[in-house]
């Protein structure tokens, strides 16, 4: 009898070849859209996150008409986390929520890292033991209470820049409130000359205490944190305006009237800071 002949069982080194090819071209075509995809999805989150702090800020300001600079080294998030009350959740945008190394205040984050702040772990009482806060957004400084013992060094004269209530705010649609930045607060000046020194990338390779007004303005949040993949601090070469050359990327603004979005670097001239603004127009 004549043996049957049987095909080999399995693939052959051609066709496997080939299955590996063709899922390697398909990792190639759905990784990126994968990563775009978690990139927007943790960009919602962080603009939840300033929607949330906008909304303390609204309901702070109309029942205390200001946010209070420095109260017992608290500054912003514990009076309005009296009102929020909803932990620290909402300090930490998810693109940068590893705290800085070491992780002790006071310590200013960057692109991708957390800041870290000193306040006391009991607000009523000024001897109770200081603890770190992280965080990941700053606020417009023209919304705290005016105390001109605590602004000497920033180039401000008097309370005509602040805003002091929520009612004083001419363009709440317009106004920033919260937005990324490397620390918790800022000072910009949206109403000066594009190459004014408040414009300027932080470069102060991590010097924060000095607190001159090139490292209170918009230096401050001049980075990359959305839309870039990872996210970028602000190139130290930009040290003139948008009118020279157009700024990338950009981070996610809130804004008085509750809503919160991506802002464009270059855009960031077109808002109202503070009460005297006049937005730089686009050259």
């Amino acid at each position: 009898m004549k043996a049957t002949n049987r095909k080999n069982d399995g693939f052959t080194l051609t066709e496997l070849l080939v299955v590996l090819g063709c899922l390697a071209l398909l990792a190639a075509t759905l990784l990126p859209a994968l990563a775009a995809t978690k990139l927007k999805e943790l960009s919602t989150q962080c603009l939840g996150n300033l929607r949330q702090l906008a909304m303390a800020a609204s309901i702070y300001q109309t029942e205390n008409k200001n946010i209070p600079y420095n109260s017992v080294s608290q500054i912003w998030f514990t009076p309005l986390n009296s009102v929020q009350n909803s932990g620290a959740i909402h300090l930490l945008c998810p693109l940068a929520s590893t705290p800085p190394a070491p992780n002790i205040g006071n310590n200013q984050g960057n692109a991708n890292q957390a800041w870290a702040w000193n306040v006391l772990s009991d607000p009523n009482n000024p001897t109770s033991p200081w603890v770190v806060t992280n965080g990941s957004y700053g606020l417009n400084g023209w919304f705290y209470q005016y105390s001109g013992s605590y602004f000497p060094g920033y180039g401000l004269t008097g309370p005509s820049r602040f805003f002091g209530s929520i009612a004083m705010v001419a363009h709440p649609r317009q106004t920033p409130v919260f937005m990324d930045a490397y620390w918790p607060d800022l000072w910009p000046y949206s109403d000066g000359p594009d190459y004014a020194a408040q414009w300027y990338p932080y470069d102060e390779h991590g010097r924060v205490g000095d607190n001159t007004p090139p490292n209170n303005g918009m230096a401050r949040c001049f980075m990359m944190r959305h839309g870039n993949s990872p996210p970028l601090a602000g190139p130290p070469g930009y040290a003139m305006s948008h009118s020279v050359k157009q700024m990338p990327g950009g981070i996610n603004v809130s804004f008085v009237d509750g809503h919160a979005s991506y802002t464009r670097l270059d855009d960031l001239w077109l808002l109202y800071w503070n009460r005297n603004a006049v937005p730089t127009p686009r050259q």
